[in-house]
């Protein structure tokens, strides 16, 4: 004899049993229900000058027996938004987050896995006045990507990662640590690389958002009481020119320089940002890479013009008056028989690869950083030469093939020093930034006729 059933229990039978076999999708960064965890925090410190560091330890143990939750990723969220690096966990269950926080005001930091999230911590933050060396004669540049978006630079290759986490370049937060950052270890203005976007007619999409990400950069000066000025840095039409036979401008490229001209470097808002020489704003032309031949003749009155080359040593683009992106020797660039520019680098590759199918990194004469010993080499050459614009070779590229690993990889902005066991490179620390700034402070003591 058969149980009958009543229908609206057979229907919620059915939804249970189908509920058990189909899950919703997690989300990137969230737990299962198996592993939900208790989080609990606390924050070294309470109140914090902008852009400073708080350390905030974190304990997350399994709800179910109370064990620690080892291995497991937590990022934090400052006041309602994502903000830095994923920690993950020790066996201890414990994980120590390190954020800067650079916005004014009382931040309100949550920690979570994705699912489970501690309760809050407030640390206020004040606003700081930088003591920065403006000398006219004597300026400092940071080499500067601000390509990290959607579409154009993308995470997932880089050689380390980044303090910030895998950012975007529209993040106002973002572009507000890294000028503060700049501002603390002195740094005059930055170079904004637009080299590689004339593929296509002016804006292609890579070229969108260069404008957007150079947008939000700008926003965010305007809400900054310090911050460093600004050069753009061009390439040639169709990302090509090797000598004066192929043509370096053209419609692209004239299209990209007048909608750069009219809407920043000429823009009244912002009138005293742009980086000038000679009496006009100084333009940067790429020559896409190493290359002997003279550069092209570009007029436009304008601009004060200058061309960019690499590996000097090899090159000997300077004899050209062309300035460097990066040398395996600091080579300065004269003009006038004045030291005008050169290029310090904390690594580079070989300007050729040791074989084919290699990659330029891994050639006997390329230099990696080498715990700090390339860049201090590569410093006592502007030590001395003490040129009008010292170019520091770079912040934030972090794209292969242009770096390569931790060593083998010439950028300096602060990145995680993940844990045994942790498959992510191990990174430096904020070993390159800090090397940075004592050795900007020997520069100005060595201008200064002091002992650097």
């Amino acid at each position: 004899m058969r149980s009958k059933i009543s229908f609206s229990v057979l229907v919620s039978v059915t939804a249970i049993l189908f509920a058990s076999f189909i899950k919703p999708p997690r989300l990137r960064g969230q737990s299962s229900p198996e592993s939900r965890v208790e989080i609990s925090i606390q924050a070294n410190r309470t109140e914090i000058g902008e852009g400073q560091n708080v350390v905030v330890s974190a304990m997350a143990l399994r709800r179910g027996d109370r064990k620690p939750a080892a291995g497991i990723d937590l990022f934090a969220k400052v006041n309602g938004k994502e903000w830095g690096a994923k920690y993950r966990t020790l066996k201890s269950g414990v994980a120590h987050l390190l954020l800067p926080l650079p916005e004014v005001g009382n931040n309100s930091i949550v920690v979570t896995d994705g699912t489970d999230a501690s309760a809050p911590v407030t640390v206020h933050v004040h606003a700081r006045h930088f003591n920065i060396i403006t000398d006219p004669n004597h300026l400092l540049i940071m080499e500067y990507e601000i390509w990290f978006g959607p579409g154009y630079a993308q995470w997932g290759k880089e050689e380390a990662v980044p303090l910030l986490g895998l950012y975007s370049s529209l993040d106002p937060r973002v572009l507000r640590q890294q000028n503060l950052w700049f501002d603390e270890i002195g740094i005059n203005a930055v170079e904004l690389d637009w080299t590689n976007n004339l593929t296509a007619p002016f804006p292609d999409a890579p070229a969108r958002e260069c404008i957007q990400a150079t947008n939000a950069l700008l926003r965010t000066y305007a809400q900054m009481a310090q911050h460093p000025k600004f050069v753009f840095m061009l390439g040639p039409e169709h990302n090509h020119w090797s000598s004066r036979k192929d043509r370096y401008t053209g419609p692209w490229y004239n299209a990209q320089l007048n909608y750069l001209y009219q809407h920043y470097i000429h823009n009244k808002k912002y009138r005293d940002w742009y980086l000038t020489y000679e009496g006009k704003p100084l333009l940067l032309l790429y020559l896409t890479g190493p290359t002997s031949s003279e550069p092209p003749a570009i007029k436009d009155n304008r601009f004060t013009i200058r061309y960019v080359t690499a590996w000097l040593q090899t090159t000997h683009g300077e004899r050209y008056g062309a300035w460097s992106w990066y040398d395996q020797q600091a080579t300065p660039t004269l003009h006038n028989g004045k030291v005008e520019a050169l290029t310090v680098t904390n690594g580079y590759p070989a300007i050729h690869p040791p074989a084919k199918g290699l990659n330029n990194w891994l050639a006997a004469d390329a230099g990696g950083k080498n715990y700090g010993e390339t860049y201090r080499t590569q410093w006592q050459v502007a030590m001395k030469a003490q040129p009008k614009f010292l170019f520091i070779n770079q912040w934030n590229e972090f794209e292969p093939p242009d770096q390569y690993n931790v060593n083998l990889s010439n950028d300096m902005e602060p990145t995680l020093m993940t844990e045994r066991g942790d498959p992510r490179p191990s990174g430096w620390g904020f070993y390159y930034m800090d090397l940075t700034r004592d050795m900007i402070r020997a520069y100005h003591r060595a201008i200064a006729g002091k002992q650097p």
